[in-house]
């Protein structure tokens, strides 16, 4: 492919990219199609060229970066060792690492939030494509460790939501209160890892895991 028709076809990303940056900064209603066009280095003839309204612009913008999140997730959960709690521990900081600690992972939650009334096509798309997979993700990961005999199946059964539900609140705290919010994140994140592997660990899940220690292939504490 020849650099020009190569630069072309990556335009609509670039796009996509520099609108979620201005929509994550200044919210849909102050964001202007100017300013999305000096990000992404366009003109705003050009936007309108792959995206007709800014509303589409909107909705666009923020399934590339859900989508995007999604599908680094998945990666993630691939490449992750180890036995049940050690692959839930590595998911759970991943999610806090996205949604918690990254700015444009915050911005997707406090878009969704402030805006979503005004979009309901886009929050059930969100829904669809984004939460739900997320979901089925972690309740993989449960059912995965209940049947190895590590996880209690009674709290697999309604755990995902409550797995994910500390990492929204901290993500949310931080939307509300920014740099004046005072917390130890690392502690936070930690007492919850801790919270959950003690509710979710059978006797043999806690006996499989202290096994995995001493052998050396995990030195997180539980």
């Amino acid at each position: 492919m020849k650099a020009r028709a190569r630069r072309k076809a990556q335009r609509p990303g670039e796009i996509l990219e520099a609108a979620f940056d201005a929509f994550a900064e200044r919210g849909f209603a102050a964001t202007r199609m100017e300013d999305v066009a000096a990000r992404a280095g366009v003109t705003k003839g050009a936007i309108y060229f792959y995206f007709e309204t800014k509303e589409r612009l909107f909705e666009e913008a923020v399934s590339h970066y859900s989508q995007a999140m999604l599908a680094d997730a998945g990666a993630m959960l691939v490449s992750a060792e180890g036995g049940s709690a050690e692959r839930l521990r590595a998911f759970l900081q991943y999610i806090y690492s996205r949604c918690a600690n990254d700015r444009f992972g915050r911005a997707l939650i406090g878009l969704m939030v402030s805006d979503g009334r005004n979009f309901p096509r886009l929050v059930e798309r969100h829904r669809r494509d984004f939460f739900a997979p997320a979901m089925a993700m972690v309740s993989d990961l449960l059912a995965a460790g209940a049947a190895r005999g590590d996880f209690r199946p009674e709290i697999v059964a309604h755990g995902a939501e409550i797995a994910i539900a500390p990492s929204v609140f901290l993500s949310l705290m931080r939307l509300i209160f920014g740099a004046s919010l005072t917390l130890d994140e690392d502690a936070y994140v930690a007492c919850h890892i801790d919270l959950l592997l003690h509710g979710l660990l059978t006797p043999q899940g806690r006996a499989n895991l202290s096994s995995r220690k001493a052998c050396g292939e995990s030195r997180a504490p539980i």
